[in-house]
């Protein structure tokens, strides 16, 4: 499974962003492989529709699930009419964490 983590920073030890359409950085996550990749969200800065068009971007890249502190409406309803699962932590966990819990269900 390909997981998007919202990020601030491109560093595994970042807290996960609040805000999934305006983050800076996207983390991928391979939960099979085991890898991680940070991508730069190229629509950060667009002024009408950052959210989804930073959706369609991750779907394109293969993401089935992606994480972060909210999600607008528009982005909620992208998500779901691409079958692309939302999480939202309880708490306020750095990217880290969200991997460790990833990997701690394989187990």
């Amino acid at each position: 499974m390909l997981v998007a983590i919202a990020s601030s920073e491109n560093k595994d030890l970042s807290k996960v962003d609040m805000h999934f359409g305006r983050c800076r950085w996207y983390c991928l996550y391979d939960s099979g492989k085991g890898n991680l990749q940070f991508v730069e969200n190229p629509f950060r800065d667009d002024t009408g529709h950052a959210g989804c068009d930073a959706a369609d971007f991750l779907a394109e890249q293969g993401v089935t699930m992606v994480v972060a502190g909210r999600f607008g409406s528009k982005v909620v309803e992208r998500f779901k009419s691409l079958q692309i699962q939302m999480v939202i932590p309880d708490n306020d966990p750095s990217i880290h964490h969200i991997i460790q819990q990833f990997n701690s269900k394989k187990s």
